[in-house]
């Protein structure tokens, strides 16, 4: 092999590299953003929940 091939294969495998680090990155992003949906969803179900159990709470005790 010669020193111009050589150095286009050093290149492409340089340039494998960055492709594999970008896709990593967008798939940790894409698992961030599934996650922080997930705990907006999660606040909203405790804040539900949480008025619930106000509810009943209020009803055992004869207040409604």
């Amino acid at each position: 092999m010669n020193i111009q091939s050589s150095t286009i294969v050093q290149r492409l495998w340089n340039y494998c590299n960055i492709l594999r680090v970008e896709r990593r990155l967008s798939v940790i992003w894409e698992v961030e953003s599934v996650v922080e949906v997930g705990l907006v969803r999660a606040g909203r179900l405790r804040h539900v929940s949480s008025l619930e159990g106000s509810v009943l709470r209020s009803a055992f005790e004869g207040r409604l």
